[in-house]
């Protein structure tokens, strides 16, 4: 059994303000597992050996002029292994599938010619990370773009939001995770571009 620990110092902005902002230093600290795969048996080996330490500074703000509305997350993270009996090869190695660089970003803007319309652009972007442990291998960094138009109205005095989105807009290919699960090494592909379209209801 294993047992992780977050520790977190952050400061933030007063709520009520058109600008928000918040800054924050963490550090989480958690058991290492990994697959150890014999070709003989064709049997893998689980073991709990090791601990990996993420360290990292997020900054994230919120902005809001008239109809418009801005928002981005950004998060640094520093990773390390350490702690390995079993293999420990992998002592001072960055964790797989751990990305360094996050971004996430907004920009929406209401409409005042059609109370409860608003359309928005969404970009995301990961930097890269390793596939393999002696980092020989790494997933590309990848940047995605999604748009989206929002509706909120009522429906029998029930309030609703009606959503048409569309998510990778450009229908880029990329890679979106590489994560190592029994021994093997996989690779996730992004989504395509995707349409959807979605009602929620607020009872």
């Amino acid at each position: 059994v294993g047992r992780s620990r977050q520790s977190e110092l952050g400061v933030k902005s007063m709520a009520s303000s058109e600008t928000q902002w918040h800054a924050t230093l963490f550090q989480i600290a958690r058991p290492l597992t990994y697959d150890v795969y014999d070709p003989n048996s064709w049997l893998n080996t689980r073991y709990l050996d090791g601990t990996q330490t993420h360290q990292g500074i997020e900054l994230g703000a919120n902005w809001t002029e008239r109809q418009w509305k801005f928002g981005t997350t950004t998060q640094w993270l520093h990773a390390k292994i350490s702690d390995v009996v079993q293999n420990p090869s992998l002592v001072g190695t960055t964790p797989l599938n751990v990305p360094k660089f996050v971004l996430r970003g907004m920009a929406e803007y209401r409409y005042t010619s059609v109370p409860g319309l608003r359309t928005g652009l969404r970009v995301s972007h990961e930097g890269q990370r390793n596939v393999t442990e002696d980092g020989s291998v790494m997933l590309p960094s990848w940047t995605t773009l999604d748009a989206a138009a929002h509706y909120d109205t009522k429906v029998n005095n029930i309030a609703s939001t009606w959503t048409l989105a569309i998510d990778n807009l450009e229908d880029k290919r990329y890679w979106r995770e590489a994560p190592k699960q029994f021994g093997h090494y996989y690779l996730y592909p992004g989504a395509p571009r995707t349409i959807r379209a979605t009602v929620q209801f607020r009872l």
